[in-house]
């Protein structure tokens, strides 16, 4: 490996298709070839070091003279390098040099290295990557950032996450964790899943996070604004799912989930 040091950990779209498409088969609406790749690193220096590794080993190339992208030469594989850790402010933002004037949110990030798991790779290579709950943090926490100039690609994604968080090994947790649910007039298997996802998300910040406040809060905000069935719902627009009620439905579980009430 051309950094083989570095605390690499696979995120984004190539992280939700290991989870839903590799593993269990489910397809998913906007398959990606792209590669993003979140570095812990301990300051700016040690980043640009990993990065130029990465072009010295003559494997990757620089892609549009952006600090943070590159080509994976072999397969014409576009990645993105994402910084974290050390690089931080204190409300979890890093401005990219060298004029530090785009900021970008990275709360969320430490959270998802230290509960993530581990991905076989050919080779007997092992690599890191963000658990499913927490890609759906990570995926809301994207959306309210970028949705203006990236629309649709977060929303799409968390959208998948919550629709088929039910059929990625859950099922028999219904009877054991969330048989409650069953009760409800509205039940659906997918909503359930959803739940589960959101208590999953909340167990996750509890036990690994030191700002669970502030990660709890951008949460939120974003659910009760796009739950709310007299707001704009942005959120369910960008989806085009043609059940506009269903896909709010999931929000509201998954926030049921995530703020420990039984129900949404």
């Amino acid at each position: 490996m051309a950094a083989p040091d570095a605390d690499v950990m696979l995120v984004g779209a190539m992280a939700r298709d290991v989870h839903l498409l590799h593993a269990y088969g489910i397809s998913v609406q906007r398959l990606t070839t792209d590669v993003d790749l979140a570095l812990a690193v301990s300051d700016w220096v040690t980043f640009q070091k990993l990065r130029d590794a990465l072009i010295a080993s003559e494997q990757f190339a620089p892609k549009n003279k952006t600090l943070h992208k590159l080509v994976y030469k072999p397969l014409n594989i576009a990645m993105d390098l994402v910084p974290f850790e050390g690089v931080e402010d204190a409300n979890g933002n890093i401005s990219w040099p060298p004029d530090y004037v785009e900021v970008m949110t990275l709360a969320g990030y430490r959270e998802a290295r230290a509960s993530a798991v581990t991905v076989r790779l050919p080779l007997n290579q092992s690599l890191a990557m963000v658990s499913l709950p927490m890609l759906a943090v990570l995926k809301i926490l994207a959306w309210t950032e970028r949705r203006l100039i990236e629309p649709r690609k977060d929303a799409r994604d968390l959208d998948a996450i919550l629709r088929n968080y039910f059929d990625v090994g859950n099922a028999e947790r219904l009877y054991s964790e969330a048989l409650h649910l069953l009760d409800s007039p509205t039940y659906d298997y997918s909503y359930a899943g959803a739940w589960m996802c959101g208590r999953d998300v909340r167990n996750t910040i509890d036990t690994v996070s030191r700002r669970e406040v502030q990660i709890l809060a951008k949460l939120n905000a974003m659910l009760e604004q796009e739950t709310d069935p007299d707001g704009v719902l942005n959120y369910v627009g960008e989806l085009e799912s043609g059940n506009p009620d269903q896909a709010r439905n999931l929000l509201k579980a998954f926030s049921a989930g995530l703020n420990l009430k039984s129900s949404p």
